[in-house]
């Protein structure tokens, strides 16, 4: 689905809130996959909210394939919505309820779309493997008994198992190990048709990855480039508040003392071989 959030504003109904965002204009389109940064407080987590029609724009509109949020709940339409939106949230603790791991994996598939038993195990058992968790230990565990990491993976999981036309992961990585986060990365790279928009503050772990950054700095949007412009833009994260990626902090300090590598290079592995290569000793 396409995403057009136009002249967006929220604030929260509590008396003397803030505006949580303001004069937000954003388009995401089917298949993209985004880096959403900011620091505390920045509104973040109010976007996401009202891109997974949680919440309505106070003022402004966001759109689903060119319909109005206002007129889907109008017609009552956002629950529909929502089952095309996957959405990892910080603390995945949050969004269990079931008895069995396996119960908490399975139940929007089986609730939604009840396809036969042999199905869902089939898509389980492929959505588990590379996240190396094992199918028949969730059928005997409880969600809130699994490790921090497992409760985020077993979260994820979840979301995937409806096929969502977009996902949305906040924070996916906190308390994950480096293997963990790698086989994450590996499992969003492989979405090429699901849009994902990754809340983060690590941009180093997700900058191979994605496509675009949007920075948001006290309720605005503050930046919104194509990975590869970024590095040209260091300077308008650093006064956003955005702590930049090492990698491309460091490809801005050569650039600063006269020495230009042959491309952009979006991790250090990367980055220290073209360096290696470019040394004058070969």
């Amino acid at each position: 689905m396409e995403i057009v959030c136009r002249d967006v504003a929220y604030r929260y109904e509590v008396p003397g809130a803030e505006w949580a965002l303001r004069g937000v204009n954003l388009t995401i389109r089917q298949g993209e996959k985004i880096a959403l940064v900011g620091p505390a407080g920045s509104g973040k987590t109010t976007l996401i909210q009202l891109l997974d029609a949680l919440v309505l724009p106070t003022q402004g509109d966001v759109s689903f394939d060119q319909v109005s949020v206002f007129r889907l709940a109008k017609a009552r339409k956002l629950a529909s919505l929502r089952r095309r939106i996957g959405v990892l949230f910080q603390f995945p603790e949050h969004q269990f309820f079931q008895e069995t791991a396996y119960d908490e994996l399975a139940f929007a598939l089986r609730n939604f779309l009840n396809p036969p038993q042999a199905e869902i195990e089939r898509q389980a058992c492929a959505l588990l493997a590379p996240l190396g968790m094992d199918l028949e230990h969730l059928r005997h565990t409880s969600p809130f008994n699994l490790s921090s990491g497992e409760k985020r993976k077993l979260a994820l999981a979840s979301a995937l198992m409806m096929q969502p036309e977009l996902l949305i992961l906040d924070e996916p990585t906190a308390g994950m190990d480096a293997v963990g986060r790698l086989e994450l990365m590996r499992i969003i790279a492989g979405l090429t048709r699901t849009t994902v928009i990754v809340v983060t503050h690590n941009l180093e772990d997700f900058l191979p990855i994605i496509d675009r950054v949007v920075g948001l700095a006290k309720g605005a949007l503050v930046i919104d480039l194509p990975r590869e412009a970024i590095i040209d833009h260091l300077g308008n994260m650093v006064d956003a508040g955005i702590v930049p990626p090492l990698a491309l902090s460091v490809q801005g300090w050569l650039r600063e003392a006269g020495l230009c590598l042959p491309g952009v290079y979006f991790d250090m592995e990367a980055l220290v071989a073209a360096l290696r290569e470019a040394a004058p000793d070969g």
